[in-house]
C-alpha cells in the first residue's frame, strides 16, 4: 500500500501567484527553492553566468544541493538541508498527493513514470517550481466538503510537503480518486469511531455538540456569540425553559483541556455549564466540579449513531454522508 502525501504551493513565484496551476497544467508536484536569477543577482556578472549555467545541468537532488551549496544559496551549508526537497526522495509509485488551489481540493496519483527533475524552464523559475516530480495526474475532488476532515486540516500548517499519518487515507484518496467502492478491513468499533473523527472538520465536531447540548440538554444556540472569538468556549447556549446558560468548548484531534482553566467561568453563577469535548485527547482535573461537565467521544460518536440509523434530520447531511461512506464498508 502507498503513502499519502499533503502539498502546499505557497512559493516565491515572480508574480505572486501559487504554483498549484502549474502542477495542474504539467502534471507534477513541485517545490519552491528554484535557484532564480533574483537569487544570485547579487554576484558578479561572470559568476551569474556560471550559476545559471550549471542549473541547466542539474539532474538529482544530490546535484541540485551541490549548486546551492557551493554558491550558499538559502544560506545552506553541508551540515543544514531542505526538509521538503529531501521528502521529494520518499514519494513513490502509487502514492497519492493532496494540494489545493482557489478553495478547490485536487488529488494527484503518483504513476510508474515517476521522476525528479530540475526545471531550468523560466516558466518554472518564475512559479518558483524549479524542483518537480513528473507524472503525477491531477483530479478535482471539490471544496472542503467533500475531503475528509484530517486532509482539510493538513493544510492549516506544516511543511510544504508532508505525509498524512492517518489510517485508512490512502483507501479513502484510492476510493474517491477511481470511484471504485470504498474497500476498508476495519475489525473494531474503536477504529470505526477514530475514521469517523477523521472525516470530520472541527466546524464538525463543533455542530454535533452544539446539537447534542440541544437534544439531551434542550440547549439552544444564542446566534451572535458564535461570532465572538474566545479562548475558552465557541459560543453561548441558552436553555429556554430554565435560563441556564452553556459554554461548549471543543477540539478536534489529541487536544487536552484542563478542567481548572474554566473555573473562573462559572464561578459564582449557579445557572452557568461548561461543557468540554476532545475527540482524541484528555480533559484533566477534578471531573467532580459542579457545573463543568465532560463529554467524551465514544458518548458522542454513540449519540451519532443513534440519531442516523433512527433517521433524525437533526445531524447534518455533510456528517450523515461521512458516517454512511464509513459504515458502508463494514465486515
Amino acid at each position: 500500500m502507498g503513502i499519502v502525501w499533503r502539498l502546499q504551493t505557497r512559493t516565491d513565484s515572480t508574480n505572486g501567484e501559487k504554483i498549484s496551476k502549474y502542477c495542474l497544467d504539467n502534471d507534477v508536484a513541485a517545490l519552491g527553492w528554484s535557484i532564480k536569477d533574483d537569487h544570485i543577482n547579487i554576484y558578479n556578472p561572470e559568476a551569474i553566468t556560471e550559476i545559471q549555467e550549471k542549473r541547466k545541468d542539474i539532474k538529482t537532488i544530490d546535484e541540485y544541493y551541490d549548486v546551492v551549496r557551493k554558491y550558499g544559496l538559502y544560506k545552506l551549508n553541508h551540515k543544514k538541508r531542505l526538509v521538503a526537497i529531501d521528502m521529494l526522495r520518499k514519494v513513490k509509485k502509487g502514492d497519492y498527493i493532496w494540494m489545493r488551489d482557489n478553495g478547490i481540493y485536487y488529488l494527484g496519483y503518483v504513476g510508474n513514470n515517476l521522476k525528479y527533475v530540475y526545471n531550468p524552464s523560466i516558466d518554472a523559475l518564475e512559479h518558483d517550481a524549479a524542483n518537480q516530480i513528473e507524472d503525477v495526474e491531477w483530479k478535482p475532488i471539490g471544496d472542503e466538503s467533500q475531503v475528509p476532515g484530517v486532509i482539510a486540516t493538513a493544510f492549516i500548517r506544516g511543511r510544504t510537503l508532508q505525509r498524512v499519518r492517518k489510517d485508512y487515507m490512502y483507501e479513502y484518496a484510492s476510493f474517491i480518486y477511481n470511484g471504485t467502492p470504498l474497500a476498508l478491513n476495519i475489525k473494531s468499533n474503536e477504529s470505526l469511531k477514530q475514521l469517523f473523527y477523521d472525516c470530520l472538520s472541527p466546524n464538525d465536531c463543533e455542530d454535533l455538540v452544539c446539537l447534542y447540548l440541544y437534544d439531551r440538554k434542550g440547549y439552544v444556540t444564542v446566534p451572535s456569540t458564535n461570532k465572538i472569538a474566545t479562548e475558552l468556549y465557541e459560543c453561548v447556549l441558552v436553555n429556554p425553559l430554565n435560563g441556564k446558560f452553556a459554554y461548549p468548548q471543543v477540539k478536534k484531534g489529541d487536544k487536552e483541556l484542563k478542567i481548572n482553566d474554566y473555573k473562573e467561568l462559572i464561578k459564582d453563577y449557579p445557572n452557568k455549564e461548561v461543557y468540554l469535548f476532545t475527540s482524541e485527547g484528555m480533559v484533566q482535573g477534578d471531573t467532580h466540579i459542579d457545573n463543568i461537565h465532560s463529554i467524551s467521544s465514544d458518548e458522542l460518536y454513540s449519540w451519532v449513531k443513534e440519531k442516523i440509523e433512527k433517521n433524525s434530520f437533526l445531524i447534518p447531511e455533510g456528517i450523515v454522508k461521512w458516517y454512511k461512506l464509513i459504515h458502508s464498508s463494514e465486515k
